[in-house]
């Protein structure tokens, strides 16, 4: 089940106009959710950035929170609750006509265990807002299955690091993290943000600065941050083997375990 403009419905019976810019230009925004229980986790923090690049957009689709905030927990109601992902987009609409709301949930699976990633020259288009536009990301990805790897760095020509194919960027070195800044051609991430805030209030040194492949050295350690997948270590870039810091690893983890367990009781309490 899925929710198409307020009604909940079959995929089967969701449709959206052919000349959706979304189809024709690829023109439209997401945001992806964790879900904990029917909750959704951040969620004043995705809504604000979904706002903000509907304004950029210059899309008439005025959020309501309230509203939306109940279509996200009936439609986790119709599908059991099993899913933990809520995914929402927003499509341009047809020329001269409205945009679309869609509110999808899913389940997801990813690896309990460190990653070992394939770096792909290129950037994202619009990374400062969720663009539907993704197929940089899509081809870092198909890179990393065909290589036989789990995930992709996105690099420059130097080997500058940017981001994940779908997640931020932390290296561990010496007990701080280094994270590339959220500008440019770097997606704002909401746990990316998170992991900042809360490792800078335990006392943890982060520092946005620009970082090579090339500049990785053996005893550092890499995380890829993303809202559903949270905080995975990385144990191998191309050929350069990376440590697991796992205390850092456990620390970061509880803070932003803790963080989203209140984010969740902040929901029921405002819109429950």
């Amino acid at each position: 089940m899925l929710i198409l403009n307020g009604v909940l419905m079959t995929e089967d019976e969701a449709t959206l106009p052919a000349t959706d810019r979304a189809l024709t230009h690829g023109l439209g925004l997401y945001e992806t959710m964790k879900l904990m229980d029917g909750v959704p986790v951040f969620f004043e923090e995705h809504v604000a950035r979904l706002v903000q690049g509907i304004a950029a957009l210059g899309l008439d689709k005025p959020i309501d929170k309230p509203e939306l905030a109940e279509q996200i927990c009936r439609l986790a109601e119709a599908n059991g609750r099993a899913h933990n992902g809520c995914r929402l987009l927003v499509t341009a609409g047809p020329t001269g006509g409205r945009p679309n709301l869609l509110v999808q949930t899913d389940r997801r699976e990813f690896p309990d265990r460190p990653l070992r990633v394939i770096t792909h020259r290129g950037v994202r288009v619009s990374a400062q807002y969720k663009a539907m536009t993704v197929m940089q990301s899509y081809f870092a990805q198909r890179a990393a299955h065909a290589a036989a790897m789990d995930d992709a760095l996105l690099v420059d020509g130097e080997g500058q690091i940017f981001e994940g194919a779908t997640s931020n960027v932390f290296i561990v070195r010496s007990g701080g993290l280094i994270t590339p800044p959220a500008e440019g051609d770097i997606l704002p991430g909401v746990l990316r943000a998170k992991v900042e805030e809360l490792a800078t209030a335990a006392g943890v040194p982060v520092v946005e600065a620009w970082a090579r492949v090339s500049d990785l050295r053996p005893d550092d350690g890499l995380l890829l941050t993303s809202s559903v997948r949270g905080i995975v270590p990385v144990e191998r870039v191309d050929d350069v083997a990376l440590l697991v810091h796992r205390e850092e690893l456990d620390t970061l983890r509880s803070l932003v375990g803790s963080a989203e367990k209140a984010s969740a009781d902040a929901f029921r309490a405002a819109y429950l």
